[in-house]
C-alpha cells in the first residue's frame, strides 16, 4: 500500500509551491485541510471534458485537500484554477489517514479514487490499479472490499451534491488562502 502526502513533497511537475495546512474544529467540519499551490509548473495539462478544453494543472493552480476526522477513509482534493474557480473533486479512497509528527496529513491510499467533474458528473476511476493491487498482494481482499464500499458510500452521498460541495470548499478555500496571504506578509 502507498501513502500519499498532502505536501506531496516529490512532485517532479512543479518547480516552485507553497503549503499550508491547518485544523478545523467548526460545526460543518472537523479536522485537516490543506492548501497547496503550484506556484510554477514544468507545463501545464489539458484534459477533455464533454468536448471542451479544461485547464487541470498550471501555474497558480490550487489544491484544497480535506481530511475529515469523522471518516478516516476518504480524503478529498478540489482543484481550483488560477481564477480561484473550482474545475474538480478527486477523492481518495484510503484505508486511513493520519498526520505526520511534521504536522502533514497523509493517507494510506486504496488506489480506487472517485472524480466529481465541472458539470457535477461522478466517475469511479482506477479500478485496474485497485485490481492490480490485490493480484500483486500489495492490499488484502479485505481492504479491497472495503475501497470499494466506502467508494459507492460517497458516490451516494455525494449524488447531486457537487454544488453544496463546492461552496463548502470555497469557504475553507478563502479562509486559508486569508491566512496564507498573511503569513506571506
Amino acid at each position: 500500500m502507498r501513502q500519499k502526502f498532502a505536501d506531496f513533497p516529490n512532485w517532479k511537475r512543479v518547480v516552485e509551491k507553497k503549503y499550508i495546512n491547518k485544523y478545523f474544529d467548526t460545526p460543518d467540519f472537523k479536522g485537516n485541510i490543506s492548501l497547496l499551490t503550484a506556484v510554477k509548473v514544468k507545463e501545464k495539462i489539458v484534459r477533455i471534458i464533454n468536448g471542451k478544453e479544461i485547464v487541470v494543472f498550471n501555474d497558480n493552480f490550487k489544491w484544497l485537500e480535506l481530511y475529515p476526522e469523522d471518516n478516516k477513509n476518504l480524503a478529498v482534493m478540489v482543484g481550483i484554477n488560477d481564477k480561484d474557480e473550482i474545475f474538480d473533486c478527486f477523492i481518495d479512497i484510503a484505508q486511513n489517514t493520519g498526520i505526520t509528527e511534521a504536522g502533514i496529513p497523509y493517507i494510506d491510499d486504496l488506489y480506487l479514487d472517485i472524480i466529481i467533474n465541472s458539470l457535477g458528473e461522478l466517475k469511479l476511476v482506477d479500478e485496474d490499479e485497485l485490481k492490480e493491487a490485490l493480484d500483486s498482494n500489495d492490499i488484502t481482499k479485505e481492504q479491497y472490499d472495503l475501497a470499494y464500499k466506502v467508494a459507492n458510500e460517497t458516490i451516494k452521498k455525494l449524488d447531486g451534491k457537487f454544488e453544496k460541495l463546492k461552496g463548502f470548499s470555497i469557504k475553507y478555500f478563502n479562509l486559508l488562502k486569508e491566512e496564507n496571504t498573511i503569513k506571506d506578509k
